[in-house]
């Protein structure tokens, strides 16, 4: 007998596949980051990370970057253009409520400053968190998170995550158009070894064939970095604080022992080749003697200290660093 039920499961079934056949926008208006899988096409790859866009009817939909684990499984930060998005394979259900824990800690109010609740959406074997600016810039600074869906923990490394919130606004904002229609992505120098002093490093980066540029940096503390290019020499460092936003200019005052006044400098934030941040002093070698060239060989501590920064650090070992790191810049072309 075919009854009213079998009239309601034939329809539900109907509705069923044409919905999956198509992606449907969202509550508002814009697209979960899994929405449409048809759709998704492969845009750039960025510190470990795979970049893709979607199209959806025949338009731009969202753009996301994947990143897996360890054990193989991917998971995804994404933006529609209104609404960052973090989609983990883990089942739940719609209206889902948990916690987004960074670092150890919530970052609703800030990052490492508290505020663990985060609730989102779910589709098929994907669930999907809801991220504010605040949980945002927590997982660009963070080193790994757990994302808690009812009994489930997800947790996954964020290394990169800087890179790629970054390629997935130009990705956005260039409406998902193919990579190869895109600009070309500038050539990336390779790093070789080039020496050691201590547990200094002493690296050189090589452009076709051609020494551009040349870095050191101690391995036992990986908070302070020195870098040398044609132009201009670079201290980079991170005091394991927020610093400041990319891009960011900030005064600083830069220290070389107790008995030396501070000098005033300034400092722009940037993304380093780790996809952490850095801050960054530039001085041009035109300029006459840096930091590089005369203070910091001269000197036992360096220290640096303005808004929201603070980091005071030995140079134990750096001159003989600096020995080698100087030849290697005589090779720069």
């Amino acid at each position: 007998m075919f009854g009213w039920q079998n009239l309601v499961l034939g329809a539900t079934i109907a509705l069923t596949f044409a919905g999956s056949a198509t992606a449907q926008q969202n509550d508002y208006g814009g697209y979960d980051i899994v929405a449409a899988p048809k759709g998704e096409s492969f845009y750039a790859d960025t510190r470990g990370w795979r970049v893709f866009a979607a199209r959806a009817r025949g338009k731009f939909a969202y753009c996301f970057a994947e990143a897996r684990r360890s054990d193989g499984s991917a998971f995804r930060l994404g933006w529609d253009g209104q609404q960052w998005q973090l989609a983990v394979p883990v089942v739940s259900r719609p209206d889902w409520r948990g916690t987004l824990r960074i670092d150890g800690a919530g970052s609703g109010q800030g990052y490492q400053r508290g505020g663990d609740f985060i609730s989102g959406t779910a589709t098929g074997r994907w669930t999907i968190a809801w991220l504010g600016e605040a949980e945002l810039d927590g997982l660009r600074q963070g080193k790994a998170a757990v994302l808690g869906v009812g009994k489930a923990d997800y947790d996954f490394a964020l290394s990169g995550s800087t890179a790629a919130v970054l390629k997935v606004k130009e990705c956005v904002g260039r409406s998902g158009e193919a990579a190869s229609a895109a600009a070309p992505e500038p050539t990336e120098a390779t790093a070789a070894r080039f020496g050691k002093a201590g547990s200094w490093i002493i690296n050189e980066f090589r452009e076709g064939g051609r020494v551009v540029a040349c870095e050191t940096y101690d391995s036992a503390k990986g908070n302070l970095r020195f870098e040398i290019d044609r132009d201009n020499s670079y201290i980079d460092f991170k005091d394991g604080g927020e610093m400041g936003r990319l891009g960011q200019r900030i005064p600083v005052k830069v220290g070389f022992g107790p008995r030396d006044a501070p000098t005033d400098s300034v400092v722009e934030i940037i993304e380093g080749r780790d996809g952490e941040k850095w801050a960054r002093i530039t001085q041009g070698r035109s300029d006459g003697p840096g930091y590089l060239d005369d203070a910091i060989p001269n000197s036992r501590q360096v220290s640096f200290s303005g808004p929201n920064i603070i980091l005071e650090t030995d140079l134990g070992g750096s001159n003989k660093a600096l020995d080698a790191f100087f030849r290697c810049s005589g090779n720069i072309q």
